[in-house]
């Protein structure tokens, strides 16, 4: 069974990952390892993260506090695997840039997991995808929650959300 064999009918937005996942490589990508698609149950296996999310370094306090090069690092990788998804050919918006979404593994290298909101961006001459208005408030672009209009752009909103939160915690 392949990544495009999992997706059936009404399954198509929540099993998107699967697909997403299975065809995208990239080292700030969380790397799937396999699936298990059995009657109604689905089950996505991933790497290991053994540091957990950023939320959870930032806010929930299940560490020190990360120091500013640790911090610039998580920043750097997370806007290398957004930038990887809206460079493709047909450009990925992820839709739920947040901290909790951002993995961390041993050596404190952010990889962006959670693409069940990921969908595909503009192509050819159009500026933007007109969708219903899914994410996390609080990290989704004005613009897109007023008018449904998503595009690339509405992610580096979030990313700024985010670097907001890496200055702004302890």
């Amino acid at each position: 069974m392949s990544p495009t064999d999992f997706v059936s009918g009404s399954d198509k937005e929540r099993d998107s990952e699967v697909i997403l996942l299975g065809q995208l490589k990239h080292p700030n990508l969380v790397k799937l390892i396999g699936y298990c698609c059995e009657e109604e149950e689905r089950v996505l296996i991933y790497e290991f993260m053994s540091r957990c999310s950023l939320e959870n370094h930032l806010f929930k306090r299940i560490s020190i506090s990360l120091p500013w090069a640790t911090r610039l690092k998580i920043a750097v990788a997370a806007a290398k695997g957004l930038a990887f998804l809206h460079d493709l050919e047909s450009p990925i918006i992820y839709r739920d840039f947040k901290t909790s979404n951002i993995l961390l593994d041993s050596d404190f290298t952010a990889k962006l997991s959670d693409f069940g909101l990921a969908t595909m961006g503009p192509e050819g001459f159009k500026s933007h995808v007109t969708t219903r208005v899914m994410g996390t408030y609080g990290y989704a672009a004005p613009e897109y929650v007023s008018t449904g209009h998503l595009t690339t752009k509405s992610d580096v909103y979030s990313y700024g959300v985010v670097l907001l939160e890496l200055l702004k915690s302890q």
